[in-house]
């Protein structure tokens, strides 16, 4: 570079003060040094060969310098032609950089959501959904809620939970819900080398059962197919809790209705026997439900979406067991 000639990268002017013409001009100068030609580059820009030629003069006259040559196998830079486009591409560069982190930033998820699970679907799945929600949305936290199916509609309906998995809910003037799994219900008692199979509905009538209050929506499932069937259960104990319930029929004689997915663990164990009842009245829908007075925010919609995935793939691994709607 000449001595006596200015430096263009020491040109005085910050990148804050450039014209938006002098960004493009620069941009095809970039365009004409990767291709070492005009006519590549006046293709590649969809523009006239002089057009593009008279952008390149017009930085040559703003920075008082010459930035190409012509020899016999193209064009070549000059010295200062290529610090001109090596600051191009770095102001290039830097510029697409900062439109991802921008485009991520906005897209970023903040904030709590709150989801409501029912016991025996919740001990199957809560964990996986926590972890992974940990993963996906780092910056936002997931409240998890465990109740039976009646107290987690109330909540959804005072606003106080954002999402829930409920039992048995086909209509609500109060929730807008989406059929998420039909669950097989199994006939749950201890371990003993000649149990069957297939549980039929008429076993209801055999033996004591620990069964969840009324307002469970599995024990009302229970009740109606027992009723519809004139079976009349022997009842030890209303039990509102999972695992009192699993460890009285462990230890002892009595009997329980459940998902599979609440008793996997103890069945793969060898501690406990689930046998599928044959009756589709033996058969639990669950649904995704939000409240119809108050908008879906992103991350519930992005929590709904997580619980869809996730019941997919503990499907796949044997986990629950049901038909996807």
């Amino acid at each position: 570079m000449d001595v006596g000639r200015p430096c263009v990268i020491c040109n005085t002017r910050s990148l804050g003060s450039i014209e938006p013409m002098e960004l493009e001009s620069l941009r095809l100068l970039v365009s004409v040094a990767d291709h070492a030609s005009f006519t590549r580059a006046a293709t590649k820009s969809g523009m006239t060969q002089s057009a593009l030629s008279r952008q390149v003069q017009r930085l040559e006259r703003e920075f008082n310098a010459r930035l190409l040559y012509r020899d016999g196998r193209g064009v070549k830079l000059t010295e200062a032609g290529k610090r001109l486009v090596d600051l191009g591409k770095h102001i290039f560069r830097s510029v697409e950089e900062l439109k991802e982190d921008l485009l991520v930033a906005s897209s970023r998820f903040r904030g709590t959501v709150t989801l409501g699970l029912p016991p025996s679907f919740g001990s199957a799945i809560s964990v996986a959904l926590v972890r992974r929600f940990s993963k996906d949305y780092p910056e936002a936290r997931l409240h998890v809620v465990v109740a039976y199916s009646g107290a987690l509609a109330d909540w959804l309906e005072a606003g106080q939970i954002d999402v829930a998995v409920l039992y048995d809910v086909h209509r609500s003037a109060t929730l807008l819900v989406t059929p998420l799994l039909t669950e097989f219900l199994y006939l749950v008692q201890a371990f003993s080398k000649g149990s069957q199979k297939i549980a039929k509905l008429s076993e209801l009538g055999v033996g004591t059962y620990v069964v969840p209050s009324f307002e469970n929506g599995l024990r009302k499932i229970v009740n109606a197919a027992a009723t519809a069937s004139n079976v009349e259960m022997k009842i030890l104990a209303e039990v509102d809790s999972l695992d009192a319930t699993k460890e009285l029929v462990e230890t002892g004689n009595e009997r329980c209705v459940l998902p599979y997915s609440a008793v996997y663990r103890e069945v793969k164990a060898g501690r406990l026997v689930a046998r599928r009842f044959d009756d589709v009245r033996m058969q639990a829908l669950l649904v995704l439900a939000t409240p119809l007075h108050k908008p879906v925010t992103k991350l519930a919609s992005a929590v709904l979406q997580l619980v869809e995935r996730e019941v997919g793939q503990f499907m796949k691994e044997g986990v629950l067991a049901g038909v996807p709607p």
